[in-house]
């Protein structure tokens, strides 16, 4: 599954030159990853009162700035996953179909009572199917 979103950028997230500063496309991940998993059919809400799934290491690689009021496209896919740890891909395009950013997000499971890593449980696995490579280059 590949969960398609969009987001506007707005004047907080830009810099002094006008465009959209680094950190905030870490933020355009996680709106791609909450849309992800609404899509999937849960809320990340409805994960949070069952599971944490903190970010464990992060990465953006940029390709071009976006610009205030730019129209962005995210896309999000789980890319791997493992016995206790999920990857989800990002893609952000702008409207006219150019790459704007690329990067990965890697989430460990844990559970709620002992913040402990643990297995990922069957409800989370159904929806967290694995997208073979490529998916990134359609941007």
């Amino acid at each position: 599954m590949i969960a398609t979103t969009t987001v506007r950028v707005r004047y907080k997230d830009t810099d002094c030159m006008g465009v959209v500063y680094y950190g905030n496309y870490l933020t355009y991940f996680e709106v791609g990853r909450v849309e992800y998993l609404r899509q999937a059919g849960m809320t990340i809400a409805e994960v949070n009162d069952k599971v944490f799934i903190p970010v464990a290491e992060a990465s953006v690689k940029y390709h071009r700035p976006a610009r205030l009021d730019e129209l962005l496209e995210v896309r999000c896919w789980v890319s791997e996953r493992k016995r206790a740890s999920f990857r989800f891909e990002y893609a952000i395009g702008s409207e006219a179909g150019e790459r704007v950013a690329t990067g990965f997000t890697l989430h460990a499971v844990l559970d709620r009572a002992t913040s402990r890593m643990m297995a990922i449980p069957p409800w989370m696995a159904e929806l967290l199917p694995v997208v073979s490579g490529g998916a990134a280059e359609r941007v």
